[in-house]
């Protein structure tokens, strides 16, 4: 049986470059990337050069001409300007992007490549999770739950998702839509809450920082290990049901005051501890826990336990110089 030709928009990112790299390990070769970035990153040590495209997906035209060419059979759409607390300096730039080269991969896929199998990769951030809603709570988040999201970034992804349906439910086209909660892992920027506390210990164990910065720390959040994240994207490209949209979550909610404990546990000095209120949100939800039922259904379970992810982080950190 010929493998499928898979397109990873994003693919060069935190959470692409994993889900190339589980592909790959899983005898994939048919995977194409694109890349914002003319620096691929990790991932030119795992694909040819022609299978990495860098292309900005706003401009219709090369996405377009990207479409056409290749024709995948199974598209993860990944690619997104990502980042709650800098969309609130940078909104316009957030709404116009994220919204353009959503509905750049959506025409193209009906214009060119029809048969696709589209995965939209949302964000639980999209929730109204200021309040309960019907019996369920933040501490509980079903698919059902209203979308109010509360960041620019929150809201772009909220058109995405809603665009995505859209195109589902006028044209019949093969489109899935996920909401992951936090995930975490190797390659995340610092401009998240984990990689950020990482990227100080590793500096402070190397002399080269004095102080750990640090924002909220009162608000809970549902951390996946971005190895499962991306064994439940091939899991909904495999087996999710067209016009549908999954939480992804482990259903268990930490506080990131017991997250960043957790890693200065592991650190190799004594570390201080100082809240610096350039890193606090405008507006910041205390709490976003899923209900990954739903996707359980289909067979999926996270495997990998916060503090193995933690120290991997850790890890992959202090490698960085």
């Amino acid at each position: 049986m010929d493998q499928p030709t898979i397109l990873i928009t994003g693919g060069t990112g935190f959470v692409g470059s994993h889900l190339v790299e589980k592909l790959a390990e899983l005898g994939q070769k048919n995977i194409h990337v694109t890349s914002y970035s003319d620096k691929p990153g990790f991932v030119h040590q795992l694909l040819p050069s022609s299978q990495i495209h860098q292309l900005d997906l706003t401009d219709q035209e090369k996405t377009f001409a990207l479409i056409e060419k290749i024709k995948p059979n199974q598209i993860y759409h990944l690619a997104s300007l990502a980042a709650v607390g800098k969309s609130f300096n940078n909104t316009k730039k957030v709404l116009d992007n994220n919204t353009q080269l959503q509905l750049n991969i959506l025409e193209a896929v009906k214009k060119f490549s029809p048969d696709s199998r589209l995965l939209v990769i949302g964000s639980a951030m999209s929730y109204d999770l200021t309040k309960s809603y019907d019996g369920h709570s933040p501490q509980s988040i079903t698919e059902t739950y209203p979308l109010g999201p509360a960041s620019p970034y929150a809201v772009s992804k909220a058109m995405q998702d809603l665009l995505a349906y859209s195109y589902y439910q006028s044209f019949g086209m093969d489109i899935i839509r996920a909401r992951p909660f936090n995930h975490i892992g190797e390659r995340q920027t610092p401009d998240f809450a984990v990689a950020a506390f990482a990227q100080q210990i590793s500096a402070i164990e190397k002399n080269q920082q004095q102080i750990l910065q640090v924002g909220n720390l009162t608000a809970s959040r549902d951390f996946t290990d971005v190895k499962d994240m991306v064994k439940a994207y091939m899991l909904l490209m495999e087996k999710g049901i067209a016009g549908q949209v999954y939480n992804i979550g482990t259903g268990h909610g930490h506080q990131i005051q017991e997250v960043l404990n957790l890693m200065l546990g592991f650190a190799e000095v004594k570390i201080e501890v100082e809240i610096d209120q350039a890193r606090m949100r405008p507006s910041d939800v205390p709490t976003a826990i899923a209900n990954p039922a739903k996707i359980k259904d289909l067979g999926w379970q996270p495997e990998i336990k916060i503090e193995e992810t933690l120290k991997r982080i850790l890890l992959y950190w202090r490698s960085q110089s």
